[in-house]
């Protein structure tokens, strides 16, 4: 059974997170939501959600994938977990799956200089894309080897989707 870790943090986008944790678990894998601070998080759009577990609880070598949820400030509130980035680099180093959606893959992989040998999509805002740089494209949905990227909420199905088949698990609706 495939095992994923969804990172939570204050300020995250709610579709961005849940999507892909409805998704996975109708596929059968086992899904963990983790915040890196408390136990209930509160979204960008005040929506609270209570996390299975707290960063300090696990060990993220021990999952199939990571997901990154976008939203501000939440990916900014992720980019400055050192728990979190080492372990997204060392997964991407692994050959596991790291995928992150809408602000989280300038906010915290561009950030932390990750993207080396990826292409990647993001929302579309100038500051982002920049971010990014040359391994930006313009996609709703970006798969780069390991690495699965997408441009905001509106994509977060078909992100979910991606995940599902990068996984090979079938969601069941």
């Amino acid at each position: 059974m495939k095992k994923i870790a969804v990172i939570l943090a204050d300020g995250m986008e709610e579709l961005e997170a849940l999507t892909p944790v409805d998704v996975l678990r109708r596929a059968g894998a086992t899904v963990d939501t983790i915040s890196i601070k408390e136990k209930i998080v509160t979204s960008s759009h005040g929506v609270g959600v209570v996390a299975d577990k707290l960063i300090n609880q696990v060990d993220l070598d021990v999952y199939d994938a990571i997901v990154l949820p976008g939203g501000m400030p939440g990916a900014k509130n992720i980019s400055e977990n050192q728990t979190v980035v080492k372990g997204v680099e060392k997964a991407l180093n692994q050959g596991r799956l790291v995928s992150a959606i809408c602000a989280s893959p300038a906010v915290i992989l561009a950030k932390h200089n990750l993207l080396k040998g990826y292409t990647a999509t993001c929302y579309p805002a100038p500051d982002f894309v920049n971010a990014i740089g040359s391994n930006y494209v313009d996609k709703n949905v970006c798969a780069s080897n390991n690495l699965i990227t997408a441009n905001g909420p509106k994509s977060a199905f078909e992100f979910s989707f991606a995940i599902c088949e990068y996984l090979e698990l079938v969601p069941r609706f």
